[in-house]
């Protein structure tokens, strides 16, 4: 009797100690798991990432326009005298607010305007006196791209019939004969998709401003 008790006792500990490796093995394999499930979702995380600003510096090189040094982000009053570097200004003292979205048949102040490039948007200014056809062009490319981050208005001190503007950049555009080329409509599609969203701040397309005839 002795010695089966005895024997009971000796399997019942090789038994708790077999579980005991069990539960350790287990326990390594979850956690060889977890380091493998996390080095995977990083590598392709940083795959993607890297992806994605190889992609984005192919479409900036190859993007149509000028850069101009970046001249800060100062919140102004519309009087407020400022140098700017481009014309039209891309960057440097601008209004608290900037203006909604949206095409305009009258001129935008350049200090709403700015604040609309900082949030990442692309403005789209031409000279009054182009021909309404190529006006309405211009209005085509707006609708194309449903007006995400796109603002549009007439600019009588523009130095070139057509300018297209985001932070720190500008493409100007010269017509020919007072008609537009598909090769530069092509070129203000290619900027827009190059710079919108690439201002210092990323703010939402659904984030009002102010009507810009409200503060001229």
């Amino acid at each position: 009797m002795s010695w089966c008790i005895l024997q009971v006792m000796e399997n019942t500990e090789i038994s708790k100690g077999d579980y005991k490796r069990e539960r350790a093995e287990r326990a390594s394999r979850r956690a060889t798991m977890r380091k493998v499930i996390i080095v995977s979702v990083s590598v392709g995380v940083i795959g993607l990432l890297v992806w994605g600003g190889i992609i984005w510096s192919r479409r900036v090189a190859n993007a149509p326009g000028a850069s101009f040094p970046d001249q800060g982000q100062e919140h102004v009053a519309l009087d407020y005298q400022f140098s700017y570097n481009s014309n039209p200004p891309t960057s440097g003292a601008h209004f608290t607010s900037p203006a909604n979205w949206g095409i305009y048949d009258y001129e935008v102040h350049d200090k709403l305007a700015i604040h609309n490039m900082e949030h990442g948007g692309v403005w789209i200014s031409y000279r009054p006196s182009i021909d309404t056809h190529v006006v309405e062009r211009l209005k085509a490319i707006v609708g194309e791209f449903g007006g995400s981050k796109l603002l549009m208005a007439p600019r009588q001190a523009n130095d070139a019939d057509i300018a297209v503007a985001a932070w720190a950049r500008v493409l100007k555009i010269d017509l020919d004969g007072g008609d537009i080329t598909e090769d530069q409509l092509g070129q203000i599609k290619a900027f827009y998709k190059a710079y919108k969203n690439r201002g210092p701040e990323f703010v939402p397309d659904a984030m009002p401003g102010v009507d810009p005839k409200s503060i001229q």
